[in-house]
């Protein structure tokens, strides 16, 4: 950990959910002229007869819109770390549309990669009736209470199609305000999470290599960059399928970190409607969603979709924390990024 961290971050990401709750300027409200231009380039990739994986920047045009997209791109990227973007009419549209316009947007945005060993590129949040906590269940695969995580990418987008009867609200927390405040409370911790855990390797988990052979940090820096990366759940799994344990002060950080992120004082949460888009910077922010409670009707059941993006511009990391592409083998190059 570089002496340099012994000062708080001063950075628009270190932002706290208090502050936020008092403000609205991170929530971005499409217009009609770009609904029409979103409209437009659908029926463009529907006349093209082009799959997922087949749309790109070209062939989903964007003239207006594509400037706004830029200046969100910088604010992921560079600025506060997130925008919620609103006002789509998702019920007008058939699902598989509203998955074009969602992909469509997100190749402005950067490049979808893979969110799992089946190469699925959009991701379908819902209930499958899978019990959370199991080795080969993902979190979004259930209706569980998701503790404050990250993901595999570099930028995770939800957009949502149908809302849940009850709960399952989306709430995100600034990495880099828990990072100042465990800092200034908890400086002993710091040390802990910038040496890492091993994690559990979600494909290899019932082989004889089931773990990280190296530590992979909560906390690195690079060029006064900080970045997080934290997934309690697959460290737990970890210890679990070698039989080994936690230190103490480990343990320690750990809980602190999540309290921290619990603190309705850090922490901002968003009941998304049919239609938003909420974009988050996957190194700077911790994302959660509260436990919900369905519909019995199928098409009326709590469902988002998902993208993982890798950025253009890669952010600097340290050696030692691992970059974010999805699960590597299926990213899109040329149709994404333009040719």
């Amino acid at each position: 950990m570089s002496d340099v961290y012994l000062q708080p971050i001063d950075h628009p990401a270190a932002w706290k959910g208090a502050d936020l709750e008092r403000e609205d300027d991170w929530i971005h409200h499409l217009d009609e002229r770009d609904l029409q231009e979103l409209d437009a380039a659908l029926r463009n990739v529907r006349a093209l007869e082009l799959d997922l994986p087949r749309i790109g920047r070209e062939t989903f045009p964007l003239p207006r819109l594509a400037a706004r997209l830029a200046r969100w791109s910088e604010e992921i990227e560079n600025g506060r770390g997130f925008v919620v973007v609103r006002g789509f009419p998702a019920q007008d549209y058939a699902p598989e549309d509203v998955e074009a316009v969602f992909w469509g947007i997100g190749t402005y945005l950067g490049l979808p990669v893979t969110q799992n060993p089946r190469g699925e590129l959009m991701g379908h949040v819902k209930d499958y009736g899978r019990t959370f906590g199991n080795l080969d269940v993902r979190g979004y695969e259930t209706n569980a209470h998701l503790p404050f995580h990250t993901d595999g990418c570099d930028l995770v987008g939800l957009m949502c199609l149908r809302r849940a009867k009850a709960g399952g609200r989306s709430s995100i927390v600034s990495a880099l305000a828990l990072h100042n405040e465990i800092r200034e409370r908890h400086p002993e911790f710091l040390p802990v999470l910038y040496r890492g855990f091993h994690y559990i390797k979600r494909e290899a988990a019932m082989t004889d290599d089931p773990v990280t052979a190296t530590r992979v940090p909560v906390f690195g820096q690079r060029d006064g960059v900080v970045s997080c990366r934290y997934v309690r759940a697959q460290i737990e799994a970890a210890c679990t399928r070698t039989g080994t344990t936690l230190t103490a002060l480990e343990r320690e950080a750990l809980d602190c970190l999540d309290r921290l992120a619990a603190d309705p004082r850090f922490h901002i949460d968003m009941d998304l409607q049919p239609g938003d888009m909420q974009l988050c910077n996957n190194y700077t922010i911790l994302h959660s969603r509260t436990h919900f409670e369905d519909w019995p009707e199928p098409d009326r059941r709590r469902h988002m979709l998902r993208l993982w993006l890798t950025c253009r511009r890669r952010r600097p990391l340290a050696a030692d924390f691992p970059q974010h592409n999805g699960y590597g083998l299926g990213q899109l190059t040329e149709v994404a990024f333009g040719g």
